[in-house]
C-alpha cells in the first residue's frame, strides 16, 4: 500500500537506470572475456577475469549498481508500507551486498557469503513485492515475480547452480525494470 503524497517516481527512474547499467556491464564484460560461459561459470568469475577490461567493467559496475540499488530500495521503503516496504529494505541490503561483491572478488574471503546473501535478499525482495502486487491487483507485476523465481529455481535445481545464478540475475534485472515502472507510474 502506497503512502499518500510520497512519490517514488524518481527512485523508480534510478531502478530503471540500475537495471540498464547492469545489463550493459554484464554483456560487455562477458563479451570481453571469451573464456567466460553463460550458465557454466558463475557471474562473479567476470570480476577476476584475466581480461582486465572485463574484470574492471564487472567490478566497477557492481559497485555503481550496488549504490543505485541501495537508493532504489530507499525509495521503495520510503513510499510504501507493509510487504512493499520490506521489499525496499531488502533491496537496500542487496545493493550493499552487490557493492561488496564489486570490492571482494571471487575466491576471496567472504565473497561466497556475499553472493549467497545477495541471492537470498533478492529472492525475498521479489517475494515481498509479488505478495504486495497480488494484494493490490497488479497481476502483471505479480506474474513477473512468480516467473523470475520459478525460472531461477528450475535452472538451479534442474541444470546447475551457475545457471540458476545467471537466470536469477537476469530475472532480477527484468523484475527491477517492471517494479521501477510501477514506482514511476504509481
Amino acid at each position: 500500500m502506497k503512502e499518500e503524497n510520497r512519490s517514488a517516481a524518481g527512485f523508480g527512474a534510478i531502478g530503471l537506470v540500475a537495471a540498464f547499467i547492469f545489463s550493459v556491464v554484464w554483456v560487455v564484460a562477458a563479451c570481453a572475456d571469451p573464456s567466460w560461459t553463460f550458465g557454466n561459470d558463475y557471474v562473479s568469475k567476470l570480476g577476476i577475469s584475466s581480461v582486465s577490461i572485463a574484470a574492471d567493467m564487472f567490478n566497477y559496475g557492481c559497485i555503481l549498481v550496488g549504490i543505485l540499488m541501495f537508493v532504489y530500495g530507499i525509495g521503495k521503503a520510503y513510499a510504501y508500507r507493509g510487504a512493499e516496504c520490506a521489499s525496499g529494505m531488502l533491496m537496500m541490503i542487496a545493493g550493499a551486498l552487490l557493492f561488496a561483491i564489486g570490492i571482494v572478488h571471487s575466491g576471496e574471503n567472504y565473497h561466497f557469503l556475499f553472493s549467497v546473501l545477495l541471492m537470498v535478499c533478492l529472492a525475498f525482495a521479489i517475494i515481498a513485492a509479488g505478495s504486495a502486487d497480488g494484494k493490490e491487483g497488479r497481476m502483471l507485476n505479480a506474474a513477473v515475480c512468480s516467473c523470475v523465481l520459478a525460472a531461477a529455481a528450475i535452472a538451479f535445481l534442474g541444470i546447475s547452480p551457475e545457471m540458476g545464478e545467471a537466470v536469477m540475475i537476469a530475472g532480477t534485472i527484468a523484475w527491477v525494470a517492471a517494479d521501477s515502472l510501477k514506482l514511476i507510474l504509481d
